[in-house]
């Protein structure tokens, strides 16, 4: 998710088909990664904390508390968190709490190194390049010593075809209208490591769309899933200056749908994780 440079609201608040985006995109991405957690966390341990920051309708949450034992579970704390409550689900899922809270601004102080576990996906970009550090460094604050940071963002500079070539470049100039970067992911694993954290990895996975994914459904899922996110983008698009005339807006929905269907696409995603070092105190200018 990302919000607008003045973080007045989430940048496709207003398209009504935002919702089955982001569950089409767990469906397909989930069906890519094979997991949903790949910092290894002991889910398993009783009163484990876990934030989901940028948690949308909490869909991420809800399938990892899904896949821990019921007995475990019922002393479990997950938090999500995101600038709006659109999403929301009402009344929220059971074991879940949900609050709204942007990543650029101050946490709750009774939260710092409180979370075994803190996950964000596809959201960085509303952070802009003059706080992107800040707001991971905030996240580093809210992992307990020892805990995990896990973080999986889109690199924009991998496409098939062309159409899929100029989606990206259609992302790029929205962020850069919002003040932030397209190339966020391939900095996640030394920006962690500059702020301290410990044992980073990095593991890099090229998720199908369309034609190329390995079954009919996921085809079906993952074409709709781009045709609505270039749906969103493109009305917003509409408003603020890009590279692209109103032609070629107009056009490149149904050119990339043409494309992904006919010759399949690639969606790249970096899923980086680390620890929290155990000792203190941080790195210099911390």
């Amino acid at each position: 998710m990302a919000e607008d440079k003045n973080e007045t609201h989430y940048f496709l608040d207003g398209n009504p088909e935002e919702l089955e985006r982001l569950q089409l995109g767990q469906s397909v991405i989930k069906a890519c990664m094979r997991k949903l957690v790949f910092a290894p966390v002991d889910l398993d341990k009783p009163g484990l904390q876990i934030l989901d920051s940028a948690t949308a309708d909490s869909v991420w949450l809800r399938d990892v508390r899904n896949s821990i034992a019921l007995s475990t579970r019922e002393k479990d704390m997950f938090v999500g968190t995101d600038i709006t409550n659109t999403y929301f689900p009402r009344p929220p899922p059971e074991g879940i709490t949900l609050l709204t809270q942007s990543m650029t601004q101050p946490w709750p102080q009774e939260w710092a190194s409180r979370f075994d576990l803190v996950h964000q996906r596809m959201a960085l970009p509303a952070a802009s390049k003059t706080v992107v550090l800040d707001a991971l460094r905030a996240f580093v604050d809210l992992v307990k010593p020892g805990g995990w940071i896990q973080l999986v963002e889109p690199d924009h500079s991998i496409a098939l075809g062309p159409a899929m070539a100029d989606f990206f470049r259609l992302l790029s100039d929205v962020f850069k209208f919002m003040g932030t970067g397209p190339d966020y992911a391939p900095q996640l694993k030394k920006w962690l490591t500059d702020l301290g954290v410990e044992d980073v990895k990095e593991e890099i996975f090229d998720v199908p769309i369309g034609k190329t994914s390995p079954s009919d459904e996921l085809c079906a899922q993952s074409a709709r899933m781009i045709e609505l996110v270039i749906k969103g983008l493109t009305q917003v698009a509409g408003s603020i200056h890009t590279s692209f005339s109103a032609e070629e807006l107009h056009q490149l929905g149904p050119r990339i749908q043409e494309e992904v269907l006919e010759k399949g696409g690639v969606f790249r995603l970096h899923c980086v994780w680390g620890r929290r070092s155990l000792s203190e105190p941080r790195p210099a200018g911390y």
